[in-house]
């Protein structure tokens, strides 16, 4: 689509009937269609993410098709959020706008089972959020997926229009009660598996180990861990084989498969790290 596309009587007919739609519940079946003007999208997700608490699916749509991820939505509020850059982003307070992964994730994120799973199971080949935050305890995240990799001028007319999308959906959300969401903020469990990530192997392994361990399964390489933690790649390397060798593991998926199946003891808060318990009933 070009940037004459944006200036067309069908753009324009699409934004009317996203304002028309505002306050209602077809507001982001309308915000969709808008969008898939602009590009070839087959999914909506809108996250709600608390700054304290678990985050939650405020609304989703799959079109249908064979690349349908089954249960992706559920496991991922399960805990693999995590993982998550645009999470992490979000938590990391940034700025309001449009952001492609590539823009957020770690350089070896590709590589990561964190993406196996949630991207190439699923067939994905493109995803973009559009970052709303409503204030300063809580963000929504917009998020558009495409089976097919989007080119360069449907990421800048998508980036184009950010903040318009940014304007609605906040207009929209502005007065959302957190309370009446459903229980999934602050409470003993969200802090459990929100503090999973940060614990996991503390019982274990030094604090540079764990450090390590939650940058690899977030997808940095070994050249990334250096430039984070100011040290050398070698001795990257070194923390990286010990802190193997102390969870009997010998590769980035068994650390990865080591983690979720631990999340199950941190939902049910059994101790500071959700590996000890996890390893305690193996």
């Amino acid at each position: 689509m070009s940037k004459d596309r944006l200036k067309s009587p069908d753009w324009y007919a699409q934004m009317a009937r996203v304002v028309d739609a505002q306050g209602s519940p077809g507001f982001v079946e309308a915000l969709f269609a808008a969008l898939k003007l602009i590009a070839p999208c087959q999914a909506i997700t809108v996250f709600l993410y608390p700054r304290k608490g678990l985050p939650s699916a405020l609304f989703e749509k799959d079109e249908e098709g064979p690349w349908l991820p089954e249960g992706n939505i559920h496991k991922y509020l399960e805990g693999y959020y995590l993982l998550c850059p645009f999470y992490r982003a979000c938590m990391d307070g940034i700025a309001p706008g449009c952001y492609r992964l590539s823009d957020v994730a770690p350089d070896h994120f590709k590589r990561s089972e964190y993406y196996l799973a949630f991207y190439q199971h699923a067939h994905l080949e493109d995803e973009l959020n559009f970052i709303v935050p409503l204030d300063e305890h809580l963000t929504i995240a917009v998020a558009l997926a495409s089976t097919r990799r989007l080119d360069r001028q449907q990421v800048n007319d998508l980036k184009c229009v950010a903040p318009w999308v940014v304007a609605t959906v906040r207009r929209q959300w502005s007065h959302l009660d957190v309370d009446a969401i459903g229980g999934r903020f602050e409470s003993a469990l969200g802090r459990q598996i929100n503090a999973a990530l940060n614990n996991f192997g503390s019982s274990l392994l030094t604090e540079r180990e764990c450090r390590i361990a939650q940058y690899l399964l977030r997808g940095h390489s070994t050249r990334s861990l250096a430039e984070r933690l100011g040290i050398s790649e070698d001795t990257v390397k070194t923390h990286r084989k010990n802190l193997y060798t102390k969870l009997d593991i010998a590769k980035q998926s068994e650390l990865f498969s080591l983690f979720i199946d631990s999340l199950a003891q941190a939902q049910e808060g059994l101790s500071k790290d959700p590996l000890e318990s996890y390893l305690r009933r193996r």
